[in-house]
């Protein structure tokens, strides 16, 4: 599976920021190259909501991806 640059940065930054082991990022490039074209997506969209300030905390009861991207005006993208 050929990914960008940009994947492998978001990718890494995600790992980093959960403090995956080596059985945790091989759990997730599992998961990937299942179904690359979605999973691609979430780990960019998941970086780049970090990255612009998204956590999941008790005081925001968690709050999952969609529902922050939402908030944030920034609806994720459809298959």
């Amino acid at each position: 599976m050929l990914v960008s640059k940009r994947f492998l940065r978001d990718f890494a930054y995600i790992a980093n920021l959960y403090g995956w082991n080596a059985e945790d990022v091989e759990d997730a490039k599992a998961q990937t190259r299942v179904n690359p074209a979605e999973m691609c997506r979430y780990w960019s969209q998941l970086a780049a909501a970090h990255r612009a300030g998204y956590v999941q905390t008790p005081e925001n009861n968690f709050m999952r991806l969609g529902q922050w991207q939402q908030q944030q005006g920034t609806p994720p993208e459809k298959t």
